[in-house]
């Protein structure tokens, strides 16, 4: 089987995570995608473990990314850019607004070289927004957007971000759709266009819970519980109300409730009686059959030191190993996409800055050896780092 984007070219400007992971999903998907990254380097060059000068976090982003450095504030290297637009199918980038034009690569500039390019900008605020100028990481937008209000509302804690880059990857997933569908639009129309991707429109569009402070209503969805049991803490999707009453019909369980007790006394008796039946399960394999007896949707609040235990990321491998550049392997989450008539997957590590300047050169636009060394004799091209170490 193929990968379904084979022979697609695409060239990927953004840094972080908010474009990058669109890239490497496009890479995942079967995409030749060449990562352009500036002499100082892509931030998440310093966060995670480092193998070799590549940090776990700029792998996650990047694996299966060739990699050009070019030093696009040099003199002729935005022509260089642009032969690189001529020849690319999708062009990837997350540059505050304005900031490609001013290199001389904007989208105007690139497709009057190349009608058929189609180019995704993402952005904090969009580039037509009146706050278009401000500078954005995930945080700035789930402040924004009510994420971190929401969160400390629901936890009764202060303000706090989340765990993970949801504006981010909201940005990216939703820039993906657009750009395969504008993918899929070309090939009707013969012509690209120009996919302007804010975050916080993505991030407002993905929230499942916005229209219940919209129209100023409570949020009825249940506050589910956790529940700690001999073998760690558990999560319940449901309510005590519905637990009750499940395991009263299935398991006989008592209800302890005396006569004539107030409500409060009530719920807090049969909550306990609840807690004392389900720690009675003292293995993870008891409780499962429990819950599937009753048909209560739950999850274990696993340490994500332990995902590599999780029986579905495990038996699916989702926990892909790719080389670590020193004899070894190291460990990359796998692309989530399965086909019945395709393949897809990270299909190899992050590269070294420059590491590909000559391969991409040579296969994308001919240029010869001596053409290559003049653009790095003028540093438009800086070259892999000695022995490939950042």
């Amino acid at each position: 089987m193929q990968y379904p984007l084979e022979g697609v070219k695409v060239l990927d400007f953004s840094r972080v995570v908010a474009g990058p992971f669109a890239g490497r999903l496009l890479a995942d998907l079967g995409a030749d995608v060449v990562k352009v990254e500036p002499p100082d380097g892509d931030g998440t060059r310093f966060h995670g473990k480092k193998v070799r000068g590549i940090s776990g976090m700029f792998n996650q982003q990047n694996a299966g990314k060739r990699n050009i450095c070019l030093n696009l504030r040099a003199p002729d290297a935005a022509e260089l850019a642009i032969e690189l637009a001529a020849v690319a199918d999708i062009v990837l980038e997350n540059y505050r607004p304005g900031v490609m034009r001013k290199l001389g690569i904007d989208y105007a500039t690139l497709s009057a070289r190349n009608a058929k390019l189609i180019m995704c900008s993402i952005s904090g605020f969009g580039h037509d927004s009146p706050e278009s100028h401000r500078p954005s990481y995930a945080p700035v937008v789930h402040a924004e957007v009510g994420l971190m209000h929401r969160m400390a509302e629901r936890n009764g804690t202060p303000p706090g971000d989340l765990p993970l880059s949801v504006a981010d990857t909201n940005a990216s997933l939703h820039g993906l759709i657009a750009v395969l569908a504008a993918l899929n639009m070309r090939h009707q129309t013969g012509v690209g266009q120009h996919i302007d991707m804010s975050m916080m429109d993505a991030t407002f569009a993905t929230d499942d819970r916005a229209h219940f402070e919209m129209e100023n209503v409570p949020d009825t969805l249940p506050v589910c519980p956790i529940v700690d049991l001999p073998f760690g803490p558990v999560f319940l999707a449901t309510d005590m109300k519905l637990m009750f009453k499940k395991l009263s019909r299935h398991y006989a369980l008592v209800d302890p409730t005396p006569e004539g007790a107030d409500l409060e006394t009530k719920i807090a008796l049969r909550v306990e009686a609840i807690e004392n039946r389900l720690k009675q399960c003292e293995t993870e394999a008891q409780f499962a059959e429990l819950m599937d007896t009753i048909d209560i949707p739950w999850g274990q609040v696993r340490d994500p030191h332990h995902l590599d235990e999780q029986v579905t990321l495990k038996h699916r491998g989702m926990i892909k190993q790719v080389d670590d550049r020193v004899g070894g392997t190291r460990p990359v989450a796998d692309s989530p996409y399965r086909f019945s008539g395709a393949k897809s997957g990270v299909r190899g590590p992050a590269a070294h800055r420059g590491e590909h300047n000559r391969g991409v050169l040579k296969e994308w636009l001919g240029a010869a050896d001596r053409q290559i060394d003049a653009w790095i004799e003028s540093s438009v091209l800086i070259p892999e780092p000695v022995e490939g170490l950042d």
